[in-house]
This record gives structure tokens, C-alpha cells and sequence, in this order.
């Protein structure tokens, strides 16, 4: 990374840019400003003012992304979409490129073709309430029939044709990931199950009469919009009971979570024959479900039970047995309408049921649209725009070098047992590092391997039948891993052109997406104190989290094993408990008054901050001390600033945000992830490295663990 020059100061479009970011965040009088107590406000003061209500620094990354996938999509073809700021692809196409090509401009041209979505009126929901009902015949007022065993098999066929269109309702399940590599068997991907949940994620619409009474209304408006032949009476009769059932959901739900807390839930994860849980649960008809959804002659024997309470699973069944038949397939249906609804033009249904924001340009719409149904097609030509091979190479060195510190770090560590390091380093080099995109199943860069990947997806000028086909694809594409061995180099989570990065624990690798790795954050221009800070502090972040409050649970095999003796694991819980403390007793502003940072519920993000912020600084000395002052450049403006400040100037310029105090309150009771200002100078005060750079008096760090 850098500048091959002798030139003091780097001129690089990307370093000017980068620059200018850091700059126009600064608060204006920075200078007069104590970083030691005031870094938060130092490094981010400016961002409120050149942005909108509830924007952050991701936002802005991933609204750039955005405008050139958008850039992409509205392409004429092949060779215009390759050549949009093209690093890598050649400008000249063949067959499959164009076959490529055409799969998304398909989808995009339905999508933008508002008139025939607005003919269509509601007839797709309509046509999709009918398929539903011939899977499953229930009439809609009948409401004294309960579901009987006689009744399993038709809704166990229900079930599985909404899990097929990528919609659950007799369980939840990881969305990205529900074949996981099994955490007690490592060489096995399990087909996984948890507990059922109502429509509403807000749960006090179901303990509130008031908004319950809201919410049956609204349910039956939509029901009488979308069901054939159905009048009001009848519609307000089944949205009643619908909500009856989802209430006793939700109450089930309250008492799972009295068993299984975010601190005890690792206790709670064991495999289950289908036998056994079919057996538990008869109603649910778990065994047509696993078989139907899994590839032919791989349907499992065992399944996994993630964060649950087996023996809840009795009740669930009957809690089904409990209700007309007509009410659980009404809450089927309606779990089916929240999930499709936004792909048809309707106003009032979009209100209750979640539609894209009026704001929202159609095109942004068509690519939200998109992202899930052919997100490796538009990865293919985000690649080429924005991430050269120079690029991959600067972030997987970077990243190679701080796994190396980290190790490092490991062998120093005077609480940790010499078992438990040798172990924890063996799990360091297990860890896969997936930098920039897919190289295999599929190879983004590769026409062939992604003709491949969507060969049998059909798709045509039918805007939600594109989104059933593209749901169709994607679930067969998921569950085929049941009869595949684990893959721990799979790009697993979202597409990469999400300004995002994970750690998976289940297969013990992290996943650093291209689309995070942009400026102003990083470049393979940028000095490297500009990178390590930005992209490198993400990458040390995702790297202990192997090693935090959940992740320390499993070995270097992946498995979830009791590996730390017991000494090792008290003192780790000592720091821990530190981290805790420490968030817990931060505030941030809400629309009433200050609101109180959960200390326990970020527990696992704050210290991988403080854990990633402290290995990509060392890994960049490290490097720094190896290389020519030529790689070191300065950036222009910034000349107040020392090198090792602009490392943590550019890890704080990328928690900059402008939330307001009503969005500050939605998310502390559920994120867990401290609020970004919290995230900067809560993260600053663990770091010795940060108050030696910018000669605070205290220098210790308040807490630390690795």
C-alpha cells in the first residue's frame, strides 16, 4: 500500500480523497479540542453538518456503491456494464457473458416497468393466497374447526411450499445461513431449526389491547384486498383469529426467552434426530419439511436446534391443535403476504405491511430488488469497478499481517494459560480469511462459473414472478450444501457489494467484503496508517471475534468444546466483566433524556473494537518498521496531525454519524453494537497506543483482554 515515490505528501486522486473526507468531518475547531476526552467529537463534529438525519460513514460508502451498481444495471449490455470503470474485465463479451448479462437486465427492465405492475394490481398476492389454499384447503370462515392430525399433512405441505419460496412460518431460520456447519460436528453442514415467530418483531403489539386492536384492523383491511371472494365480516373474523394465534406465539416466546438468555444460549444448541423432533412436535410436520427441502437422497437423519429450549417444542404443537385450522393457515398466508407485499404498487398495503419508503427512487427499489435474487451477477461487474487485483493483494497482505500480530499477541498474554495459547494460536491459522469476493461456487470473475451457478433460473418480463423464481433459486441453492462437505472458504452473509465484513464461528472464518473495502477507508494508494486504520481495524474487529464473549466458546476446530481450563476462563471473564462495566456506564442522547448504553448486550462487539483496533495499530508499526519511508507518505491538509494519530483519526473517521435521538433509542434496546459515537471513544479509551500518540495524562487503558 502507498505511493512508490519520494515525494513527502501523497497527491493520488484516492489519497485527495480520502483526505477531503477526514477534513470536511473535522470539527471546525479541531485544534482547540482535547482528543484524550473529545476524540469523538474531534474526528466527527462536521459529519451532522453535511448530512442527513441518520446517516453514518458506512452509509455513505454504501451509497456510493449503490450509484455504481445502479450505473451497472441501466447498462445496454455486456461490454458498456464491463467497462464502467473497469479494472479487470475485457471490454469484448461472448455468449455467456451476454446470457449473463441479460438474467439481470431482465429483472431490472420488470422492475422499472411500473405500468404492467400497477395492471397486475393484486392479482399476484391473490394468485399466491390460492396456491397456498390448494396446498392446504381450509375454508376461510371456518373458525370452530381446530386442526386435527388429520390436518398434518396439508399443512405440513403448506409449510413447505412457503419455505421453498424462501418464507418461513412454522420456524425461523438464519436467512443467510440455515444449512450451517454443524458446531458439534465440524465435517457436517446441519439443516437448522428454531422456534417460531409472529409477523410483528415489535412483540408488545401482541400485550397491548390498544395496539393489538390496531393491528387485527389493519390485518383485515389487507385480507380483504388480497383473498378472493371474501367480504368484510369474514375478513375481520379471520384477522381475529389470526392475531389469537400469534399472541400465544409471542407468549411462547416470552417463555423460551425466560430459559434461554444471550448468556446461556451456547447451552442450548444440540443436534436432534427428525424422528425426535418430529415426534416432539407432530403438528409441524418437521419430517415433510426436512425431506422437501433438502436435495434428493440427502435428506438428513439429525437436525440442529439452535438457542432453544427442546422441550418447548411439545408446546408449540399444541398450540397449533389449539386453534382453528382457518387461523394458522390465515397467519401462514399473512407471514407470505408481509414478505411479498412489497413487490406490488399499493399504498395502503405498503403501510401496513412494510413497502419501500416513497422516497426511494424506482431504481434504488429495482436494486434492492436485485441484490438477493442475482447478487453474484452484480458482484461480477462491482468487481470490475471497484476492486482491482492491486486492491485484493493490498487487503490480504494486510490481512495476513495482522493474524500474524494477533498470534503474537496471543503468546504474550500474562492470563492465559500455556495450553490455551498454543490452542487459540491453532486457531488463529485455522481461520479462513475470504478478502474481496467468491473465488469458487461461483468465481464471480468467471462468465462460465456464474452461468453455472443460476443455470435453471428462468426469468421473464413478470416483476413478482421474477422474485418467486428468484426465491425459488436461491432456497434449492441453499440447501443443496446438505449434500456437499463444508466449505469454510464460501462467501457466506450478504453480497459483497454491502459495505459489510463478518466472522462466522460455525466455520471459523471471516468474510471482508469488497464492498467495505473502499475509500475513504481504504485504497491500495492510501498509506498504510490510512488503511490499517480504517479497513484494518474492521479486519482485526472480525478477527476476535473468534475470540470473544461467544466466539471463545468455540475451538480451533469449530466446535463448540469446552477448550480453556478453568482458570484461563475466569480470568478472561474478570476482563470481560471489565468491558461491561465500562459501556455500561455511557449514555446517549434519546428524545426524552439520556439513555444508558446495555454493556452486556454489545459485550462481544466492544471487545472485538478494542481487540481489532489494538492489533491492526501493531500490525502497522510492525510493517511500518520493515519498509521504506517511501510507503509513509503524509496526506494533504492533515499535516497537523502525527502518522500514529491519523491511524486512529481514520479508525474514528469511520464511525462518524448524524443519528437522531429517536433512532438512538430504537436501536440501544436491540443493536448490539454500541452507538458509533459510543464505538470511537469508548473503543479509544481501552487503547494505550491512542493516548501515547496523542500524550494524554492517563495512559492506561481502562479495560483489556487481548
Amino acid at each position: 500500500m502507498g505511493q512508490w515515490q519520494s515525494q513527502p505528501v501523497c497527491t493520488s486522486p484516492a489519497c485527495v480523497q480520502a483526505a477531503s473526507s477526514v477534513l470536511r468531518n473535522l470539527a471546525p475547531d479541531w485544534q482547540k479540542m482535547d482528543p484524550c476526552t473529545e476524540f469523538d467529537k474531534m474526528v466527527c463534529s462536521g459529519f451532522s453538518e453535511h448530512n442527513d438525519d441518520d446517516q453514518n460513514s458506512i452509509a455513505t460508502i454504501q451509497s456510493r456503491n449503490n450509484r455504481i451498481l445502479r450505473k451497472i444495471l441501466a447498462s445496454s449490455g455486456h461490454e458498456e456494464a464491463a467497462g464502467i470503470r473497469s479494472t479487470m474485465l475485457r471490454a469484448r463479451s461472448n455468449a455467456i457473458d451476454e446470457h449473463n448479462f441479460d438474467l439481470l437486465r431482465t429483472n431490472f427492465d420488470a422492475c422499472l416497468n411500473t405500468s404492467a405492475i400497477q395492471a397486475a394490481g393484486f392479482g399476484p398476492l391473490t394468485d399466491l393466497i390460492i396456491s397456498i389454499n390448494q396446498t392446504w384447503t381450509v375454508p376461510l370462515n371456518d373458525l370452530q374447526t381446530k386442526v386435527a392430525a388429520s390436518e398434518y399433512d396439508g399443512l405440513a405441505k403448506a409449510s413447505l411450499f412457503l419455505e421453498q419460496l424462501n418464507i418461513q412460518t412454522l420456524r425461523t431460520r438464519d436467512d443467510d445461513q440455515p444449512v450451517l456447519p454443524d458446531p458439534l460436528n465440524s465435517q457436517v453442514n446441519r439443516f437448522t431449526i428454531e422456534l417460531p415467530a409472529p409477523a410483528q418483531t415489535d412483540r408488545s403489539v401482541y400485550f397491548d389491547d390498544e395496539k393489538l386492536e390496531a393491528y387485527v384492523a389493519a390485518m383485515a383491511k389487507v385480507f380483504f384486498k388480497t383473498f378472493p371472494d371474501i367480504d368484510n365480516t369474514t375478513a375481520a373474523g379471520l384477522a381475529e383469529a389470526v392475531a389469537g394465534f400469534e399472541v400465544d406465539l409471542a407468549k411462547a416466546l416470552v417463555q423460551h426467552d425466560k430459559i434461554v438468555t444471550p448468556y446461556n444460549k451456547f447451552d442450548f444448541v444440540k443436534n436432534a434426530t427428525v424422528a425426535e423432533i418430529t415426534a416432539a412436535a407432530p403438528a409441524l410436520g418437521f419430517d415433510t419439511l426436512i425431506r422437501g427441502l433438502s436435495p434428493a437422497g440427502h435428506a438428513p437423519s439429525s437436525v440442529l436446534l439452535e438457542d432453544m429450549e427442546p422441550s418447548l417444542w411439545p408446546n408449540i404443537s399444541r398450540i397449533v391443535t389449539s386453534h382453528p385450522r382457518a387461523a394458522v393457515q390465515g397467519f401462514m398466508i399473512w407471514k407470505a403476504l408481509a414478505a411479498t407485499a412489497r413487490y406490488i404498487d399499493d399504498k395502503e398495503l405498503g403501510a401496513t405491511l412494510g413497502a419501500y419508503p416513497e422516497s426511494m427512487s424506482r431504481s434504488d427499489v429495482c436494486l434492492d430488488a436485485a441484490i438477493p435474487m442475482v447478487s453474484r451477477l452484480l458482484e461480477h461487474y462491482f468487481v470490475a469497478a471497484t476492486y482491482p487485483d492491486t486492491a485484493l493483494r493490498a487487503a490480504e497482505k494486510m490481512t495476513t499481517n495482522i493474524r500474524t500480530q494477533f498470534k503474537k499477541r496471543i503468546s504474550g498474554l500474562d492470563w492465559m494459560s500455556d495450553a490455551a495459547k498454543t490452542r487459540a494460536a491453532k486457531k488463529v491459522d485455522n481461520m479462513r480469511q475470504n478478502v474481496g469476493y467468491s473465488k469458487a461456487n461461483p468465481d464471480v470473475r468467471s462468465a462460465e462459473s456464474l452461468a453455472a451457478y443460476y443455470e435453471g433460473l428462468n426469468l421473464t418480463t413478470s416483476f413478482f414472478d421474477n422474485i418467486m423464481a428468484g426465491r425459488r433459486h436461491k432456497t434449492a441453492r441453499t440447501y443443496a450444501a446438505l449434500a456437499m462437505p463444508v466449505d469454510r472458504d464460501e462467501f457466506v452473509g450478504p453480497s459483497i457489494t454491502l459495505v459489510n465484513a463478518l466472522y462466522n464461528p460455525s466455520a471459523n472464518s471471516m468474510v471482508i467484503n469488497a464492498g467495505i473495502s473502499q475509500l475513504p477507508i481504504f485504497h491500495p494508494d492510501l498509506p498504510q496508517y490510512a488503511s490499517y486504520g480504517g479497513l484494518g481495524v474492521i479486519v482485526g474487529h472480525e478477527l476476535t471475534h473468534g475470540f470473544d464473549s461467544n466466539g471463545y466458546k468455540y475451538d480451533e476446530n469449530a466446535e463448540l468444546r469446552a477448550w480453556w481450563d478453568n482458570a484461563t476462563v475466569a480470568n478472561y471473564k474478570t476482563r470481560t466483566d471489565c468491558f461491561a462495566d465500562q459501556f455500561s456506564q455511557y449514555t446517549i442522547d434519546g428524545p426524552s433524556g439520556k439513555i444508558p448504553v446495555d454493556g452486556n448486550l454489545t459485550l462481544a462487539e466492544n471487545l472485538a473494537d478494542a481487540g481489532g483496533l489494538r492489533v491492526a495499530y501493531e500490525a502497522w508499526a510492525a510493517e511500518r518498521a520493515a519498509m521504506p519511508d517511501s510507503f509513509d507518505q503524509s496526506l494533504p491538509g492533515l499535516d497537523g496531525f502525527t502518522h500514529e494519530q491519523l491511524f486512529f483519526v481514520f479508525f474514528g473517521n469511520s464511525w462518524c454519524t448524524s443519528k437522531t435521538p429517536a433512532t438512538n433509542a430504537a436501536q440501544a434496546a436491540v443493536d448490539i453494537h454500541a452507538p458509533d459515537r459510543v464505538r470511537v471513544f469508548g473503543t479509544v479509551a481501552n487503547s494505550r497506543a491512542f493516548k501515547d500518540a496523542f500524550k494524554c495524562k492517563a495512559r492506561e487503558p481502562v479495560c483489556e483482554a487481548f
